[in-house]
């Protein structure tokens, strides 16, 4: 992303990206529900398949190369004549097979050790995540054991999250442009990443806001569309706190790959252990009261993020960033 498009234009690319990964869960369960009711269970990992490889291929023949090393290597390849530095200097970075591998896959845990703004961002998109998969996990109970659906119908209720990434997608994406634009034209032309902030806070404000609709609305019984809206509301403000962190990540860091690796440790580490205790937290507190407990913890450990990386920022960013970049 950092290669391919500039800093102002990244918003709406990045959302684009983003798409994917997020509307798999909320779509996965509706194609799961239609295949396992209709085909033997290795159908599931068939299909699964099927589409990790054409992916694949299509990456193949239609994604170019932008990585620069990259290309300075094969410019040096082509051409003995070439007396470039830097030509010289990205052969010799991919020479060594191990050198490489070593450093790339320390890259990540030393930038999660030492850039303290990594913690930061980690820490919201960890909460953030791990709330995203333990709705998810706990979504097809409710439909069933609440409103009395069968699978196939409360598979049907994942189009409301779809829905809510969707809208988050397309109408984020430029916004988040938009805002970046703004700030920099009033910064005489100067931007930093502290500008993708404010784009994080609207998510940060989404994401409780829909918790609070989703479980009071499960919890009174009300219209199944009540319910979905609110869902709804929640993946949209998960959506545009990941994507505005990403962009983030993209306009700070060299190694953006490496960055997000780092970023998402703490998301892996959540996204495993919060479905462990979703059936236990609503038996216990029900929709309503469960679902406003996981809010307020995130407006208490999650919702200052945005603020603490608009108002010192940029410290942050220069705290153990020399060895880094």
């Amino acid at each position: 992303m950092a290669d391919m498009y500039r800093a102002e234009d990244r918003g709406k690319s990045h959302a684009i990206a983003s798409l994917i990964p997020y509307f798999g869960p909320a779509l996965g369960p509706i194609v799961g529900g239609l295949v396992a009711n209709h085909v033997e269970w290795p159908w599931l990992f068939w299909v699964l398949s099927m589409f990790s490889a054409g992916d694949t291929i299509l990456g193949l023949f239609f994604v170019q190369e932008t990585y620069t090393p990259v290309l300075l290597q094969r410019k040096r390849l082509q051409s003995e004549m070439v007396s470039s530095t830097e030509a010289r200097r990205g052969g010799a970075a991919y020479r060594d097979l191990h050198v490489r591998l070593s450093k790339n896959m320390l890259r990540p845990l030393k930038l999660f050790v030492q850039r303290p703004v990594i913690l930061v961002i980690s820490w919201i998109w960890a909460i953030s995540f791990g709330l995203y998969v333990l709705v998810l996990s706990s979504f097809a109970t409710l439909w069933i054991e609440r409103y009395g659906q069968s699978e196939t119908q409360s598979t049907l209720n994942y189009i409301a999250l779809a829905v809510g990434i969707t809208i988050s997608s397309q109408v984020g994406g430029p916004l988040m442009d938009r805002i970046f634009r703004y700030l920099r034209t009033k910064a005489n032309g100067v931007a930093t990443p502290e500008f993708r902030a404010p784009y994080m806070a609207i998510g940060a404000i989404l994401l409780p806001a829909g918790l609070f609709w989703y479980g009071w609305a499960a919890e009174r019984g009300m219209h199944w569309a009540f319910v979905d809206v609110g869902a709804a509301i929640f993946t949209c403000g998960t959506f545009i706190t990941g994507s505005g962190i990403g962009a983030y990540l993209i306009d700070e860091f060299k190694h953006a790959a490496s960055a997000n690796a780092a970023a998402r440790m703490l998301s892996n580490v959540l996204g495993f252990v919060c479905p462990i205790f979703a059936p236990q937290l609503f038996k216990t507190l029900g929709y309503g009261w469960g679902n406003s407990l996981l809010a307020f913890i995130f407006m208490v450990l999650g919702l200052p993020a945005p603020l603490v990386l608009w108002f010192w920022g940029e410290r942050l960013r220069n705290l153990g960033k020399k060895g880094h970049e």
